[in-house]
């Protein structure tokens, strides 16, 4: 049975409201089924441990919240989730905010010169087409295989290709910061996510709760409404021609952590 992305329950979002219709409602979890495959193959994995993912998972979301120490942004991140944010991708969006500085410092020096990046790239981009070719029946069964690999302590092989082409994608970033967008710094591409991110799930870019955010996580009191919006007004569409990709995974995270089974 089809089911459409929904708000967060009372529980986790101190309760749900009637909203308009976004982008996020019209996206069915059939659409999403390789993401989803990677997302419960992932929870197996950890449960056969004794881990349980979605609970560990939302209560960091519920710490990363609690690290918001001034009443103003505890409110908007609360205000973000009634409004239908994901408290679980919404804390992950704030807490790359947070560590944009030490993470961007880190990305530089791992990725290495161009010709070794461009190089890196080239190799997973054949391991996962080499995958695909010899053992496409494998990765057709899809749900099927996944269960059968978790057993044997193994990562299903429709798993590896999608990681392989995530870091294909991850040694890319650097380039693309630097020569397609002209954004030199990983905290304003995090910004922009979460301006995005805000807008998809909400139908409005909410401008008053993302900068109380911002604010809060640079430790900037005088960032406020006026400051974002002028900030969006100069920079989200230069950063949405080229980042909307990842905004489309913080979309499909959401409606695969609604409905994971």
């Amino acid at each position: 049975m089809a089911h459409r992305f929904e708000p967060q329950n009372e529980s986790n979002i101190g309760g749900a409201q009637k909203l308009p219709m976004t982008k996020a409602d019209k996206l069915k979890i059939e659409e999403l089924q390789d993401e989803r495959i990677l997302w419960n193959t992932f929870r197996e994995i950890h449960l056969e441990k004794g881990i349980n993912v979605d609970q560990e998972f939302a209560a960091w979301a519920a710490a990363q919240a609690k690290r918001l120490t001034s009443p103003g942004a505890g409110e908007d991140f609360t205000e973000l989730c009634r409004g239908r944010c994901t408290p679980q991708v919404l804390a992950a969006i704030v807490a790359l905010l947070r560590n944009s500085p030490r993470l961007g410092e880190f990305w530089e020096a791992a990725i290495g010169s161009p010709p070794k990046r461009q190089k890196a790239t080239r190799t997973l981009e054949r391991a996962a087409a080499t995958l695909e070719e010899i053992f496409d029946g494998f990765i057709a069964i899809g749900d099927q295989e996944a269960p059968t690999f978790t057993k044997m302590g193994r990562i299903p092989l429709s798993r590896v290709v999608s990681e392989l082409r995530f870091y294909t994608r991850l040694l890319n970033l650097a380039e693309l910061l630097r020569k397609e967008t002209a954004s030199h710094s990983l905290g304003e591409v995090s910004k922009y996510l979460l301006t995005s991110y805000v807008r998809r799930m909400t139908g409005s870019f909410r401008d008053r709760n993302v900068s109380g955010l911002v604010g809060e996580v640079v430790g900037s009191v005088d960032y406020n409404e006026v400051a974002h919006r002028m900030w969006r007004s100069r920079n989200y569409e230069r950063l949405e021609k080229h980042y909307s990709w990842m905004t489309d995974l913080l979309i499909a995270a959401s409606v695969v952590i609604a409905h994971p089974a």
